[in-house]
């Protein structure tokens, strides 16, 4: 296995390493033809989400307990203010819900949500925005931070979001 693409157990003076595989989202995404359509292989994945030059749309897999997902605005994606990052389930049957911090308050996602959106052209990006979920099986678990107060949208609808 290639070093940090998985897990990495190594044996070595300072003991065991983990890492989680890593990947970068930066091409652009619809909601016809997101970015990226996760899979079950990708579960356990930090994706490091650039949307300096393109809105990055992700679309989680139809639900199986176990998934894990984390996504995180990286370094380049910092003030911007024009390009958005989508994380849909892509079937308005299929719901989010959970928790979100915005601007140090507390965001409730709730039931009936199927996308959830840092929209920069309302508030600009910032670097380390993140969003993890989860899943039970049936829905998908939210929690995350957005330190822009505005740059959150919350829709029931799958493709509910005009992607710039």
């Amino acid at each position: 296995q290639e070093t940090g693409s998985g897990v990495d157990l190594a044996t070595d003076t300072t003991g065991v390493t983990f890492r989680q595989k890593t990947l970068t989202l930066s091409t652009a995404g619809t909601h016809a033809a997101p970015t990226r359509k996760l899979s079950a292989a990708d579960s356990g994945t930090v994706f490091f989400v650039d949307i300096s030059t393109v809105s990055v749309v992700a679309r989680l897999p139809a639900p199986s307990a176990g998934l894990f997902y984390k996504f995180i605005l990286n370094v380049a994606s910092h003030d911007e203010g024009a390009k958005d990052f989508v994380l849909t389930t892509g079937d308005d049957a299929v719901d989010i819900n959970g928790n979100l911090f915005v601007h140090n308050a507390h965001v409730e996602v709730t039931n009936a949500t199927s996308a959830v959106i840092i929209d920069s052209s309302d508030a600009d990006a910032t670097i380390g925005d993140y969003f993890e979920v989860c899943c039970d099986g049936t829905d998908w678990y939210i929690f995350g931070m957005v330190d822009s107060a505005s740059a959150i949208d919350i829709t029931n609808a799958a493709d509910g979001h005009t992607v710039p």
